[in-house]
């Protein structure tokens, strides 16, 4: 079902921009809220291309200046591990986005961005024959990359997101070995990391200030 939600809600926006009252944009952008949902892929987990991981999630932006941008956001993903174990990950943080160009307007079809931010995560690792057998984990992470958006109209785009994510704390590592499925986990700082490709919509429903 959670799989389904980004497809009824990509079918739904262009009937939510006629019915709604348009949003008068100024030339100045400070101010502009928006809401919108996403789906995002992991991959590298475990060091292999295999093991994609693939969820969905939401965001909200609250535009504070002509180049400056934040995204808030949340994600639940889930992957396998060989044939034999499972992962799910959430994430839940923020994204600060800086538009290098000089146009201020969403008018134009393409409005490249670097981003950069940070979030909290939770892993749960299991074995699917004995889930008994899992290790889970609370860490915190940092994210940095490039994205696009294309501005379908001035109100709502869609956004193509290319980052890599730097988690920040205790490393889980499962594998499978001689016909078990194995998890360990390495104590101390570790720069585990994963690259993430995450397309969004989103529409601008108010103007705070």
């Amino acid at each position: 079902m959670l799989r389904k939600l980004p497809i009824v809600f990509l079918l739904s926006l262009p009937f939510l921009a006629s019915a709604q009252q348009e949003l008068k944009i100024k030339n100045h952008h400070g101010g502009l809220f928006s809401l919108g949902m996403r789906t995002t892929i992991s991959t590298f987990n475990h060091g292999s291309w295999q093991d994609v991981g693939t969820g969905v999630g939401g965001q909200f932006r609250l535009q504070i200046h002509d180049r400056i941008n934040t995204e808030w956001f949340a994600d639940y993903l889930t992957s396998k591990i060989g044939s034999s174990g499972n992962r799910k990950d959430a994430h839940i943080g923020w994204s600060v986005m800086y538009y290098p160009l000089k146009d201020k307007t969403f008018k134009k079809l393409m409005k490249p961005y670097l981003i950069m931010g940070h979030c909290f995560d939770y892993t749960n690792v299991s074995e699917n024959a004995n889930p008994s057998n899992s290790m889970e984990r609370w860490s915190s992470a940092i994210q940095c990359g490039m994205g696009n958006h294309f501005n379908l109209t001035e109100h709502f785009d869609l956004t193509l997101i290319a980052q890599y994510m730097f988690h920040l704390g205790k490393h889980i590592e499962a594998h499978e070995e001689e016909g078990s499925f194995a998890i360990h986990e390495h104590g101390g700082l570790s720069l585990e990391g994963h690259l993430l490709f995450t397309v969004g919509i989103n529409y601008k429903i108010a103007d705070l200030w």
